[in-house]
């Protein structure tokens, strides 16, 4: 997978960021205070994200590495683009109950530490609470994650989900910049380009599968 497609996926994933993840950057520290310093604290909040995101990339990465030496780098890329359509056309498809338990406990632990960080109202908790977002399950991660998987290696993989980050970043300073530019039923009304968008990385990964020396028939 080319590097570069990380920004682009970044880029147009941004219609996702409006609608789930534009209220945590609508309330980070700073907010009312002057453009340079609600610019400064977006700075900080984006990089800390985006060095999740990064950290993520590398980690996974390390695992698609297992499958590329073992040569099922296509049936893993065939698999994820199966699983990533399957629940965005059925996003109510429901996990075992230890790893839907598992999910609610961490997401309401990393909720509960972003929500005393706001209190704070530093530059240290700006970056503190996109570091930590970075880490709340979010479909469009997951499937930029996903992607980041059947990549050619660890650094290649964080590499890209860094880029993928960068991608947004136009975005989510303007949101920070402008927080009343998009209404809150305009948010509402990007939230299904998330399921269009998932689709069709999705498919893109089944074709890239069978694609690869042959496909999975070369096996």
């Amino acid at each position: 997978m080319e590097l570069w497609t990380g920004f682009t996926l970044g880029l147009l994933g941004s219609f996702h960021c409006i609608g789930m993840c534009g209220p945590i950057a609508l309330s980070i520290p700073g907010q009312n205070s002057s453009k340079p310093a609600m610019l400064f604290r977006g700075v900080l909040y984006n990089s800390g994200r985006i060095l999740t995101y990064a950290f993520l990339g590398f980690a996974l990465g390390r695992l698609g590495m297992g499958a590329t030496i073992a040569g099922y780098q296509n049936v893993l890329s065939v698999v994820l683009g199966a699983l990533i359509v399957a629940f965005a056309v059925v996003p109510r498809i429901k996990l075992p109950g230890i790893l839907t338990n598992a999910y609610q406990n961490f997401q309401s632990k990393i909720s509960s530490t972003i929500a005393t960080l706001f209190k704070k109202r530093s530059d240290s908790s700006s970056f503190l609470i996109g570091l930590l977002n970075g880490f709340l399950p979010c479909g469009f991660v997951v499937t930029a994650l996903a992607v980041a998987l059947v990549t050619e290696t660890a650094m290649h993989s964080s590499i890209y989900m860094a880029l993928v980050g960068l991608g947004t970043l136009p975005v989510m300073l303007f949101l920070n910049m402008a927080p009343g530019f998009i209404s809150p039923k305009m948010r509402s009304k990007l939230r299904p380009f998330s399921t269009y968008f998932a689709i069709i990385i999705g498919l893109l990964l089944i074709w890239r599968g069978i694609m690869i020396d042959g496909g999975m028939m070369g096996h």
